[in-house]
């Protein structure tokens, strides 16, 4: 029938999955995903609902045509405390979207990242009267191409809105959500002057960001062209990365397909009391949002607008 994966596209073990034929709801089978990701399913050609559950993970049901075919891609969201802005760059008064996926409620907070950081204001708690209702759902199949689409299903109430206006003050932002529970996740937002204002003009490096983010289980470096056929259960032996000569550049230009820019960026996230003068921690985070910030909390206490 299919696969199931997480968002970084590893197979997932023993979802559990129930085919509801779409005409009547009656339940035609009830199957668990194997080692592989794979989905077994004894069903005839036609439509159904099909609702997949794993602890850890936010379940959720899609519709689904079984007609043979290459297999279908279902994928899964772990529970983890996920976000970002969209669009993740404006000029200052102009708004944007914050789409945060978490399953307890949580605080969200707007910071300046210069030499200090700079509490610019509170953005309120967000929690929803339903169960886990501001866990968010990922599209099927290969959203590295397409987007996330968060804030879609489930959010038409036009009394709810989750717009933030960009500040005065051109410069690095970040979002700061934490849970409940004390989980945290920070994103940024790349905030420009409403016309100019300095001699100095700053390209924040976007385009890096989005090369190197691998959220949805592609990126500029791994599964550079396309997702492979079958989810990742071991990167060093499903990758084609690391399988025998370095070969992830290979292919002609025109065979490597989009990365969206609409994805949570896990790379650019910074633990809560970072500092700048602090030594940054990984590896990714030391050539992109975060060592960003470092250049730019220079140049304000150097008297460099």
């Amino acid at each position: 029938m299919g696969y199931v994966s997480d968002e970084r596209y590893v197979a997932l073990h023993d979802v559990a999955v129930e085919f509801e034929d779409a005409r009547d709801g009656r339940r035609v089978a009830v199957v668990r995903s194997t080692p592989r990701g794979a989905v077994y399913a004894d069903v005839e050609p036609g439509d159904y609902r099909v609702t997949l559950a794993k602890d850890g993970f936010g379940p959720k049901s899609v519709g689904v045509r079984v007609a043979g075919g290459e297999p279908y891609q279902f994928r899964l969201l772990s529970d983890r405390l996920l976000g970002y802005i969209w669009p993740k760059w404006v000029r200052s008064g102009e708004r944007a979207e914050f789409r945060v996926h978490a399953v307890e409620p949580y605080q969200l907070s707007l910071w300046r990242y210069g030499y200090e950081k700079e509490l610019v204001r509170p953005l309120g708690w967000h929690d929803e009267h339903g169960p886990r209702a501001t866990m968010q759902i990922t599209p099927d199949g290969d959203y590295t191409r397409t987007g996330v689409a968060w804030n879609k299903r489930g959010y038409g109430n036009p009394h709810l809105s989750q717009l933030v206006a960009a500040p005065e003050r051109s410069g690095l932002y970040y979002l700061h959500a934490r849970g409940e529970s004390g989980a945290f996740f920070a994103f940024p937002w790349v905030v420009a002057p409403a016309a100019p204002q300095a001699p100095i003009a700053v390209l924040a490096s976007t385009n890096t960001w989005n090369a190197y983010n691998n959220f949805g289980g592609r990126s500029n470096y791994v599964n550079a062209a396309r997702l492979p056929a079958t989810p990742i259960v071991n990167a060093r032996l499903d990758l084609l990365r690391y399988r025998g000569t370095f070969r992830e550049w290979h292919a002609p230009d025109r065979e490597y397909a989009p990365l969206s820019f609409e994805r949570a960026e896990p790379c650019n996230t910074l633990p809560e009391g970072a500092r700048v003068t602090d030594p940054i921690p990984g590896r990714q985070q030391c050539h992109l949002a975060a060592a960003e910030w470092r250049p730019l909390g220079w140049c304000e206490p150097e008297g460099y607008a």
